[in-house]
């Protein structure tokens, strides 16, 4: 083999290199958009959670099932909560995939986890635990037939809260865990 069909060979191979790692960075902006997908889908639950709450509250307020306080106050608190969904949702949202800087990519998802995060750890109890104490002394407490335990009548709420705070952070592992996953993707391909 001379030097001149090791130079075209080499040519060859680094040609065949340069194409491959374009495919392993379409694959990965293919799988990252994959995984935006699932962040979004928890984005999407939240508004409709936050929807079907506007529209049952102010039916719980006509059948006097809570307070006019109350039902204000919960309608505020859910659309204080989708603008923090979109807030935090909108540097994402605003991300093109498919043409933005890895770089780039990796800065906002872990700007996104860290708000996720501190969404849940603060911002969540600093709401519910209130808002729960609220909803129980509203439906346990003003509005329980005489002779009814309190305790007992609270009870419905208390189970419901707790299947929906399982639920919220199932939703919130979800888009943490995807976010997690392109950013490690991204130091892996780096």
């Amino acid at each position: 083999m001379n030097l001149d069909e090791m130079r075209e060979q080499f040519t060859m191979l680094k040609h065949k290199l340069d194409q491959q790692d374009i495919v392993n960075e379409a694959l990965l902006r293919e799988t990252m958009r994959g995984r935006i997908g699932a962040i979004n889908q928890t984005k999407y639950k939240s508004y409709i959670c936050a929807a079907f709450s506007l529209a049952l509250y102010p039916l719980l307020l006509y059948w006097g099932v809570f307070s006019n306080a109350f039902v204000i106050a919960t309608c505020i608190m859910m659309l204080f909560c989708a603008y923090g969904t979109y807030y935090v949702h909108k540097p994402v949202d605003r991300m093109n995939l498919m043409t933005e800087d890895l770089a780039t990519v990796a800065k906002v998802m872990a700007k996104f986890r860290k708000q996720y995060n501190q969404w849940l750890y603060y911002v969540t109890p600093a709401l519910l635990i209130p808002w729960l104490s609220w909803a129980v002394y509203e439906y346990a407490w003003k509005n329980a037939p005489e002779g009814m335990n309190h305790w007992l009548m609270a009870l419905p709420l208390l189970i419901g809260a707790a299947i929906g705070g399982l639920i919220g952070y199932i939703w919130h592992c979800k888009a943490v865990n995807a976010a997690d996953n392109i950013i490690r993707q991204i130091e892996e391909n780096n």
